[in-house]
């Protein structure tokens, strides 16, 4: 088992790697090298990927073991935003590079005769809007902690506590720290953040390298292949069609609304967008990424609700299931997966 302290070296080790590669990068581009990288369409459709956050990472497995299917409208708001809609987000990009924004507040503020007031407001509810969000992410960190700091809970035995909240304080300040330093030390509106940008696209392979890893764990070490996989889903409650025409409606157009009005969403697909051409890559690749990313949700969820004892989490599973079974290397990763990457703007 996996003691804490090893667990937290591992992380040190994850968060210098992407302080590195995102020093690399700022240095390449105030060099003038590599543009053929930084200023790809792979890494800005990778960049959108931090629309999916650590909640999302663990709490889609726990949303499909609670309401089956429902979970998939995480995917489909965005998703349809994507395919259907790439032409408005490339009016709104035109629209920021003209107005020169940095922020949605900026956006609105401009589109009312530059209104301090106005962007003040904004700011403000954006603020209180997301930092129960922001809390959300961290939460989900310091509660996969728990299950390394906790194994013998899997067993049913007592638990090694931990404090969540000194956790959550330390981990916030390692994040704020990242965001400082390569992401508002200069407030240049035509500066591009190309260290964060390439920091979040290698984090979004390693969350996707991860996911899959647990999922070919679990399908075919676990439930015994597709075959025996699906048979367990459709006995399972998970596998029913339930699908609620108002509330699922409601859920992609929240999703939809969230992709593209959250303020880290709007930096990474407006204001670093270098050019508008590379929504065109988006807008079948950034779609496709999800669909992988949600391919193995509903077969941990159904394995997990088997195996796992009675009042386990659900939103854990795909930490507990590998850890259930003795593999600790896949855990660690998979807990690299969830890590939650820099509070961006």
């Amino acid at each position: 088992m996996v003691s804490l302290n090893q667990l937290i070296a591992v992380c040190l080790l994850y968060v210098v790697a992407l302080f590195a590669v995102a020093f690399a990068a700022e240095r390449a581009a105030v060099k003038g090298r590599g543009d053929w990288l930084l200023r790809s369409p792979l890494v800005y459709t990778l960049s959108l990927s931090i629309y999916c956050t650590s909640w999302t990472f663990y709490g889609a497995v726990g949303y499909a073991a609670r309401s089956g299917l429902e979970y998939v409208t995480i995917y489909l708001g965005p998703s349809i935003v994507m395919i259907g809609w790439w032409w408005l987000l490339r009016r709104l990009v035109r629209i920021g590079r003209s107005h020169r924004v940095t922020s949605v507040a900026d956006l609105i503020s401009s589109r009312y005769g530059k209104s301090n007031l106005l962007a003040i407001l904004v700011t403000v509810m954006a603020v209180i809007g997301i930092t129960p969000y922001i809390a959300l992410q961290l939460q989900s960190v310091t509660l996969s902690l728990t299950i390394f700091a906790a194994p013998a809970t899997l067993a049913g035995g007592a638990s090694e506590p931990i404090n969540t909240a000194v956790a959550a304080f330390w981990i916030a300040v390692g994040l704020a720290i990242f965001t400082v330093l390569f992401g508002t030390r200069n407030l240049n509106v035509n500066e591009r953040h190309h260290g964060v940008v390439i920091a979040i696209a290698v984090e979004s392979i390693v969350k996707l390298v991860a996911l899959i890893c647990v999922g070919v764990f679990v399908v075919w070490g676990l439930a015994g292949g597709v075959e025996e996989v699906m048979a367990q889903i459709d006995r399972s409650p998970i596998g029913t069609w339930q699908v609620e025409g108002g509330r699922w409606t409601a859920l992609i157009l929240l999703a939809a609304a969230a992709f593209i009005c959250l303020p880290r969403m709007f930096q990474v697909m407006v204001v670093e967008n270098d050019d508008e051409r590379h929504l065109q890559t988006a807008s079948w690749a950034f779609p496709l990424y999800l669909m992988l990313m949600s391919m193995f949700v509903v077969p941990i969820a159904v394995v997990g609700l088997d195996l796992m004892p009675e009042g386990s989490n659900p939103d854990l599973f795909v930490l507990s299931l590998p850890l259930s079974q003795g593999q600790n290397n896949l855990a660690i990763w998979r807990f690299w997966g969830g890590f939650r990457r820099p509070p961006l703007w």
